[in-house]
């Protein structure tokens, strides 16, 4: 069984290098799926798959629901949300067709991502208040106070061109 473990450890970042299971090419299952350790797809998979362990997918893998792992490690397709809540690697073949939340993200040429990307950061860094104070700072929703200090003041009036038609219509 070492031989099987050496095959699939390069592609995984198991500690151990150990596979806990292995679904193979030409395989198909739905329902849910719960591991622990890591686990490798190579065929079709559809439903949910939660873990607080590693998901490999490799290139022929099709998988078709919701994914809640520690760490994705993708090759193959994916459509519906991943949750990772240390890492996701995309290598060159993989697609994920979806919603992908992560803190980290790493991709390779080739990768696609189709959807939405959320990125949590799990410390964030804001100014000290008294680097805000008597700053006039437009209101951003959904962003950091960093991001605010560095975006053009410009950017949160109305343009021009509105304000001057909305004079005409009123007869001004």
């Amino acid at each position: 069984m070492k031989w099987f473990s050496k095959l699939f450890s390069e592609s995984s970042d198991n500690s151990s290098g150990e596979l806990n299971a292995f679904l193979g090419t030409g395989t198909r299952f739905t329902g849910h799926l719960h591991f622990e350790g890591s686990v490798r797809i190579d065929g079709n998979f559809q439903g949910n798959i939660s873990s607080p362990g590693t998901l490999i997918l490799g290139r022929e893998a099709v998988v078709k629901g919701e994914i809640e792992v520690s760490s994705l490690n993708a090759n193959g397709t994916i459509i519906g949300t991943v949750r990772a809540s240390r890492h996701v690697h995309l290598h060159e073949n993989a697609v994920v067709d979806g919603l992908l939340v992560t803190p980290a993200l790493g991709m390779d040429d080739g990768a696609i991502i189709n959807g939405t990307i959320e990125m949590n950061r799990v410390h964030l860094v804001t100014p000290p208040a008294e680097a805000l104070e008597g700053q006039d700072l437009p209101y951003l929703p959904n962003s950091s106070a960093r991001t605010a200090l560095t975006m053009p003041t410009a950017c949160c009036t109305e343009p021009a061109g509105d304000a001057a038609q909305a004079q005409n219509e009123d007869g001004g």
